[in-house]
């Protein structure tokens, strides 16, 4: 296990542990970024439409926030694709590591 997916699953289980507590009264979602936002638009045929808004409802955020995620999700992987042969080996067995545990699971 790497560092971030050691320090991912400890916060997940601190969270976990803690799912009860009071939300203090100080913190609050900020959102950095938002005045620099631009609008884009896209078109998608009912169907598709029908299938992210099932998919949003499922997951309990706004279609457009799954949408986004996406396309950023995208976006950092392509900036980040190994350029080297041993790092594509590496992240190909962090790829076969994960799907064994959702195999297993």
């Amino acid at each position: 296990m790497n560092d971030l997916e050691r320090l991912l699953s400890e916060e997940a289980e601190y969270a976990e542990q803690h799912r009860e507590d009071p939300i203090p009264a100080d913190a609050r979602a900020t959102r950095p970024n938002r005045t620099k936002s631009v609008m884009f638009s896209l078109r998608l045929n009912p169907d598709e439409l029908a299938a992210v808004q099932e998919l949003a409802r499922e997951s309990d955020i706004p279609a457009s926030a799954l949408v986004r995620g996406w396309i950023v999700q995208r976006l950092d992987a392509d900036r980040n694709t190994p350029t080297d042969t041993a790092a594509v080996v590496e992240r190909l067995e962090a790829d076969v590591r994960t799907l064994r545990k959702l195999i297993a699971s």
